[in-house]
């Protein structure tokens, strides 16, 4: 995405293009495994139900294809991993307060 290509050095525009060739590939493919292993391509549940998770896949996938076109893969890929430190800092210390007030309640009936 950084970096130009053909005779006129031109860069990749349009990402949502990409998303849209990815998706249609990722379709054929799991047809084509659903075909040959003779399950049925019968959704499970309602079409309505796919709609959010698809536009926000389809959302989060165009803006990191967008993002490329100012950071590196890798660059990217790193502030991805990086989010989740906190996260699992948040959850440790969480889970440290959860133990501790677990063991308060067990003892308020004893006092009582």
């Amino acid at each position: 995405m950084r970096i130009p290509y053909g005779i006129n050095k031109e860069y990749f525009r349009y990402s949502l293009f990409l998303v849209f060739c990815n998706r249609i590939m990722i379709s054929a493919v799991s047809a084509g495994v659903l075909l040959a292993s003779k399950k049925s391509l019968d959704p499970v549940a309602p079409m309505y139900k796919y709609c959010a998770v698809s536009i926000s896949n389809i959302l989060t996938t165009t803006c990191q294809y967008e993002a490329l076109k100012y950071v590196s893969f890798p660059v990217q890929t790193l502030a991805k991993c990086v989010k989740m430190i906190p996260v699992m800092a948040n959850c440790s210390i969480c889970s440290k307060l959860t133990k501790i007030l677990d063991k308060i309640q067990l003892f308020i009936p004893v006092i009582d």
